[in-house]
């Protein structure tokens, strides 16, 4: 029998301490070939750059077209705003839903950051600092 393809996940890994190791495991689901909706708690988990920036790969999800990452409450700075305002790259991304509230972000990755309006692929996005 046929395995179904994974088409929508919801994650919540709230307060589980995953760190940017669990961070740059969950960035494998870029490899997921039918995966199109990803919902993916990551409040309080003590992710930094490293980990912010893995999870930026997911702009590399061939079919994904809806995207939340609530990374409420981690230690995220400049360098993961950056790399996360990269997934205004992806093709396949229509909807976008970012939560960095409470973390370590300064002008310069908010700057970056705005640049995420400006994907040519999106619809909807929500960002919330």
């Amino acid at each position: 029998a046929e395995v179904p393809k994974l088409k929508t996940l919801i994650l919540d890994l709230t307060s589980n301490m995953i760190g940017d190791a669990g961070a740059h495991a969950l960035a494998a689901l870029k490899d997921a070939p039918s995966l199109a909706e990803l919902t993916i708690n990551l409040r309080g988990n003590l992710i930094r750059d490293s980990g912010a920036q893995a999870l930026a790969g997911l702009k590399d999800a061939p079919s994904l077209q809806a995207l939340t990452l609530n990374l409420r409450g981690n230690q995220i700075r400049d360098c993961g705003a950056h790399a996360l305002a990269t997934l205004r790259d992806s093709s396949s991304l229509r909807v976008l839903t970012l939560n960095l509230s409470s973390n370590e972000i300064w002008y310069c990755g908010v700057q970056a950051l705005a640049t995420l309006k400006d994907a040519p692929s999106l619809h909807t996005l929500d960002l919330d600092l």
